[in-house]
């Protein structure tokens, strides 16, 4: 499984880290991590720390035509250059809090989910458990990464699964 992770999504994770909530490393074990050079360039600006440079796969642009829509629907081109190495397959899912690269990749039908959706794919995969789910759930919320309504949907899931 490979995982292309956007700027935003690396700062959270670096919160989550800092907090000894959620350790990259684990990411690391579970799939390859892809970032593109565009995104190195965000990550080295803000000082992202969970980015594990040696072990993670930089990609140039892909697919020239995404990229271009994706820049041209004002996507910048870190989140542009993500698009354009995505897939229509789970076996490549990008990671992204940008609604507007969500949007997107919806739209050309490539498989992107937000980090909370990635982690309830985690605990159905059994790579995380459910009370973990649940806890890292309430962290993001805390974080106000993930609205109230999002939080309940979570716990219901947890409750039904």
């Amino acid at each position: 499984m490979q995982f292309l992770i956007d700027t935003c999504t690396w700062i959270k994770l670096d919160k989550l880290q800092k907090l000894k909530e959620f350790s990259t490393s684990q990411l690391y074990l579970w799939g390859e991590v892809q970032i593109t050079h565009e995104v190195l360039k965000e990550i080295n600006h803000f000082r992202v720390l969970s980015c594990i440079r040696k072990d993670t796969t930089i990609l140039p642009i892909g697919n020239r035509q995404i990229y271009d829509d994706a820049t041209s629907t004002q996507l910048d081109e870190a989140d542009a250059s993500l698009l354009s190495n995505g897939a229509r397959t789970q076996d490549k899912i990008i990671i992204s809090e940008d609604p507007g690269l969500l949007n997107f990749a919806r739209l050309y039908r490539i498989t992107a989910l937000q980090l909370i959706d990635l982690f309830q794919f985690f605990t159905e995969g059994d790579y995380l458990t459910r009370r973990e789910l649940y806890r890292h759930t309430r962290t993001l919320r805390d974080l106000k990464n993930i609205t109230k309504k999002r939080q309940k949907e979570i716990k219901s899931w947890l409750i039904t699964h």
